[in-house]
C-alpha cells in the first residue's frame, strides 16, 4: 500500500454562497458515508491525452446529511451530477455479462432520464490540507442514516502531468500512447476516505484497438472488439481498493509459479527481466502464503509496467504497477522492493485499515514480512547484513516521530516517513516477535489476517489481538515502540575470573538508559575458541550475566544479531554514514559524498564508509579518486567482511575504465583468492576476467550497495 496524503495550502473557495454556507454547516459536524459499488465505465484517448468517464457510485450515510463530498483529481472536471432512483440504480451485479457488455458504449455519455434528477455540485480543483482537490454535491434534501444513494457522475479531462494529483512531482494517473496507467490512489473516479473505503465495483476501460489492457480484477477480465474500439471489463465482487488500470502497447507474457498465475504486461526492452521478476514474486507470493494464509486476491497477479514519472512502485488488489527504473535496479534494490510490494497483497488489501493513521499494520507489516523473507532465506555475511541494514534504516530518523504519529505528521514521501514507517516499522514487529516467542508471534499474524480478512483493522485491533495472543497486557510495548521515539543505548561492565578448574568465569551486568524498557537481549561473549550466547530479561534498567568458559574471553557483545532498536558510538557512525548512502541509491551523489565524508571524520578507519565513495567516484568516472577510496577500504576495519572481495572487484573495474588491463586482471584474481562469494562475487570477478568492464556499456553496478 502506497501512501498518498494531499498536504496543500488551501485556495479560493469555488462554491457558491448558498452551497458554501451548507457545506460549512455541515462540516463541523462530519458526516459520514461508506461508499459500497462503483459502475465505471472509462474511454482512454491515448492520442490526446484524455480521459472521458461516467460513473454510478453507490454509498450509505452513516449519519444525516445533504451535502457529500468526494475527492477528485483536479485536472478532471465533473460535467454534470444526477440523482438516480432506486428503480433505475440496477446493480451491476445482478446483469448478465452480456447485457453488462451492451450497456457501455465507446463514449459514455449519459443523457438524463425522468429517473435520474440533476443536482447542484461545486467542484474544488485545488482543495486543502484536510482534503485535495473534490467535487461537493447537495443531494436537495437531507438523507438519514442507512438510506442507500446513487449518484451518477459524468467527467473528464487531460492526465499528462502530476498537477491536481497527491504528489506535486509525480503522476499517478496518466493517459499517453507509449503508456496509460490510472491508479487507485490517483483519485481519478470520485474517492472517498484513501486507503479505508472499499466497494465493489464494476469497471469497463476503453481504448483504440491494439492496446492491451490489464487491472485489477475478482475474475479474468473480459475483451471486446466494437468497431476500432477495444473494451475491457473488470469486476470486483468483494469489497476492495479498485480502479487500478494499465494500458499500453505491451508485450505480454503468462507464467505460472506454483499456485500462481504471473501475468506480465513489460516494454519490449524489459523482457529480459520478466524470468528473475517472476522468480522472485512467486517465491515472495509462496513464502507469505505459507506464513499468514491465502490473500484476497486469489491466484491471478498482474505486473504491469509504466514509466519513471510516476512512482517506482504501487500495488493494488492483485497488480503491482513497476517503473523502468525498477527494471532497471541493480538486482539486490530490486528484489528488496518486489518483496515488501508482494506483501501488501496481505496487508493492506486483505487486511484493510481504518484510517490511514493505523499505516504501520499495512506499511510495517510489508517490510516485516519482507525481511522475513529474506532472514529464511539468507545465511552467512548476507544475513548479517539484512539485519544490520535494517536496523540502521530503522535509526536514519527515529526521533522525528513515532511510528503512531507519522502519517499525521510527515510528508508521506519523505525520508524520515519511510525511514520511521517501513524500517522502523519492521524493527518494532521483529522485537514484537522476540518478546512473544516465534510461535506465539506466527499465530498472531495468521489469526489477525484471518479474523480482519475482508475488513479494515487499526493498531488499537492489532495490540487488543497481541493481549489475547500472549496472554498478558502488552500495553507497555506499544506504548514504547509504536507511541513513542527514543532508544536505547547499551553497556556492559564485567569481570573475567581464573577458576580454580582452569575455566574462564565471566562475571558482569548489563545496562540500558531508558526506562521501562521490558525486553529479551542477547548476550555473546566471543572467546579463544568460540563464542556462547545468553539471552537476558531486561526489566528494569541492568541484569546480571555469567559465563564459564574453556577459553580465554575476548569481547562481551550486546544483541549480536541486531535484534533490538537501540543506538551505540559505532552505530552513530553507522547511521551518519546510512544516509549518505540512500541519498548514493537516489543518484544524489554530490549530496551522498557530503554526507559520507562527515561520517568518516567521526572513523578514519570505516571501510564501509571508503567503499561507498569508492562507489560515487566509479559513478562519476572519477577513477583515481575511486582507486584512492577502494584502496583506503582495503586497509581500514574490513567490516563488513565482504568489503574485501567487492573492493578488489570495484578496483579492478576501475582500472579497466583508464585502460589499465593488467592492474585489472590482478584485482580480479585477488577478488577470486578471497574466496567469499558474498552476492555472487566470484561469478562476477571471473566474469570481468573473461570481458572487461566498460563504463560506456555497464549496466547498472552489481555488487552490495548498503
Amino acid at each position: 500500500m502506497n501512501s498518498i496524503a494531499f498536504r496543500r495550502i488551501a485556495a479560493i473557495s469555488l462554491l457558491s454562497l448558498a452551497l458554501s454556507l451548507t457545506f460549512e454547516a455541515q462540516q463541523q459536524s462530519a458526516p459520514r458515508f461508506d461508499v459500497t459499488n462503483y459502475r465505471i465505465e472509462a474511454d482512454l484517448d491515448p492520442a490526446n491525452h484524455y480521459l472521458r468517464a461516467r460513473a454510478e457510485v453507490t454509498f450509505i450515510p452513516q449519519d444525516a446529511m445533504r451535502i457529500v463530498t468526494f475527492e477528485l483529481n483536479g485536472s478532471l472536471k465533473v460535467e454534470r451530477v444526477e440523482l438516480v432512483t432506486q428503480t433505475a440504480a440496477v446493480s451491476s451485479q445482478a446483469q448478465p455479462p452480456e447485457r453488462r457488455a451492451a450497456r457501455a458504449r465507446p463514449s459514455p455519455q449519459p443523457e438524463a432520464t425522468p429517473s435520474a434528477q440533476t443536482l447542484n455540485f461545486v467542484q474544488d480543483p485545488i482543495g486543502g490540507e484536510a482534503i485535495g482537490p473534490n467535487v461537493r454535491v447537495d443531494l436537495g434534501t437531507v438523507v438519514p442514516a442507512g438510506q442507500p444513494v446513487t449518484l451518477r457522475f459524468v467527467w473528464g479531462g487531460a492526465l499528462i502531468t502530476p498537477e491536481g494529483g497527491p504528489i506535486p512531482t509525480k503522476r499517478l494517473a496518466y493517459v499517453g500512447p507509449e503508456v496509460s496507467y490510472l491508479m487507485y490512489a490517483a483519485r481519478w473516479f470520485p474517492f472517498h476516505d484513501y486507503a479505508a473505503d472499499r466497494a465493489t465495483a464494476d469497471i469497463t476501460i476503453n481504448v483504440p484497438a491494439g492496446l492491451e489492457v490489464t487491472g485489477s480484477s475478482d475474475e479474468m477480465p473480459t475483451r471486446q472488439t466494437v468497431g476500432n474500439t477495444l473494451r475491457y471489463h473488470f469486476v470486483h465482487r468483494q469489497p476492495a481498493l479498485i480502479g487500478n488500470i494499465a494500458a499500453g502497447p505491451y508485450l505480454t507474457r503468462d507464467l505460472r509459479f506454483g499456485n500462481y498465475e504471473l501475468q506480465f504486461y513489460v516494454q519490449p526492452q524489459s523482457e529480459s527481466q520478466i524470468a528473475p521478476f517472476a522468480e522472485e514474486i512467486g517465491r515472495a507470493l509462496q513464502f507469505y502464503t505459507q506464513q499468514y494464509g491465502a490473500p484476497a486476491f486469489g491466484t491471478r497477479y498482474v505486473i504491469a509496467q509504466t514509466d519513471d514519472e510516476t512512482l517506482e512502485a504501487y500495488s493494488g488488489p492483485g497488480i503491482l504497477f513497476l517503473s523502468s527504473k525498477i527494471f532497471n535496479s541493480p538486482r539486490q534494490v530490486a528484489i528488496e522492493r518486489l518483496q515488501r510490494e508482494v506483501a501488501y497483497q496481505w496487508w493492506g488489501h486483505t487486511v484493510g485499515l481504518r484510517s490511514f493513521d493505523d499505516a504501520w499494520i499495512s506499511q510495517g507489516l510489508a517490510e516485516w514480512s519482507a525481511f522475513a523473507l529474506r532472514e529464511a532465506t539468507l545465511t552467512g555475511a548476507a544475513l548479517e547484513a539484512a539485519q544490520r541494514d535494517l536496523l540502521e534504516r530503522a535509526l536514519l530518523f527515529e526521533q522525528s516521530a513515532s511510528i503512531l504519529r507519522a502519517p499525521s505528521t510527515l510528508d508521506d514521501q519523505s525520508a524520515a516517513y519511510q525511514s520511521i514507517m517501513f524500517y522502523k516499522g519492521a524493527m518494532v514487529f521483529r522485537m514484537l516477535r522476540e518478546t512473544l516467542g516465534k510461535e506465539r508471534f506466527d499465530r498472531l499474524l495468521r489469526t489477525f489476517l484471518e479474523r480482519y480478512r475482508g475488513r479494515n483493522a487499526g493498531i488499537d485491533d492489532f495490540e487488543k489481538l497481541t493481549d489475547e495472543i500472549a496472554g498478558t497486557d502488552m500495553r507497555y510495548f506499544f506504548a514504547r515502540w509504536v507511541e513513542s521515539t527514543g532508544v536505547p543505548e547499551f553497556s556492559a561492565d564485567y569481570q573475567i575470573i581464573r577458576t580454580r578448574a582452569g575455566k574462564f568465569r565471566t562475571r558482569g551486568t548489563v545496562r540500558e538508559n531508558i526506562d521501562q524498557i521490558r525486553l529479551p537481549v542477547d548476550v555473546m561473549l566471543r572467546y579463544e575458541g568460540g563464542t556462547e550466547t545468553k539471552t537476558l530479561f531486561i526489566e528494569d534498567k541492568s541484569e546480571d550475566f555469567d559465563f564459564e568458559t574453556s577459553g580465554q574471553p575476548i569481547e562481551v557483545i550486546i544483541d549480536p544479531n541486531n535484534k533490538i532498536l537501540r543506538m551505540s558510538d559505532e552505530l552513530r557512525v553507522a547511521v551518519a554514514a546510512r544516509r549518505g548512502i540512500e541519498l548514493y541509491r537516489e543518484g544524489q551523489y554530490a549530496e551522498a559524498q557530503n554526507q559520507l565524508e562527515e561520517a568518516l571524520k567521526l572513523d578514519r578507519s570505516n571501510s564501509w564508509i571508503y567503499y561507498h565513495l569508492g562507489l560515487i567516484f566509479l559513478e562519476q568516472r572519477n577513477y583515481d579518486r575511486a582507486i584512492e577510496n577502494f584502496r583506503a577500504a582495503l586497509d581500514g576495519n574490513l567490516k563488513p567482511s565482504w568489503i574485501a572481495v567487492w573492493a578488489h572487484i570495484k578496483l579492478g573495474n576501475a582500472y579497466d575504465a583508464k585502460g589499465d588491463r593488467d592492474r585489472a586482471v590482478n584485482e580480479y584474481n585477488r577478488a577470486i583468492q578471497t574466496g567469499d562469494n558474498y552476492d555472487n562475487a566470484q561469478a562476477v570477478a571471473r566474469q570481468y576476467l573473461a570481458t572487461p568492464y566498460d563504463p560506456r556499456t555497464a549496466q547498472p553496478q552489481q555488487g552490495p550497495h548498503g
